[in-house]
């Protein structure tokens, strides 16, 4: 119980808000960084919070396809967080 009302204490607490804005700020600008078609799927699925069935339907393409951009934009950000990482 005690860690429940400490984990509402934080809930909305200033600093957290920034830095979750922060964190979805440089999300989207990794996404926006990748090559097209990715660039949109990866901002769809990883900011915008779509499913696939909802990116399939917005974007007129097969599920599968979807899917496959998401599978290979998931890997480019991989990258792109783990040069930051290792710098």
């Amino acid at each position: 119980d005690v860690v429940m009302n400490e984990t509402r204490t934080y809930e909305g607490a200033p600093e957290i808000v920034c830095l979750e804005e922060e964190v979805r700020q440089t999300l989207l600008k990794r996404c926006m960084s990748l090559k097209p078609p990715y660039d949109e799927i990866a901002k769809a699925y990883y900011y915008d919070e779509m499913n696939v069935a909802e990116i399939s339907a917005q974007r007129g393409m097969k599920v599968k396809t979807v899917q496959t951009q998401i599978y290979r934009a998931r890997a480019m950000l991989r990258k792109l967080y783990g040069k930051e990482k290792g710098a």
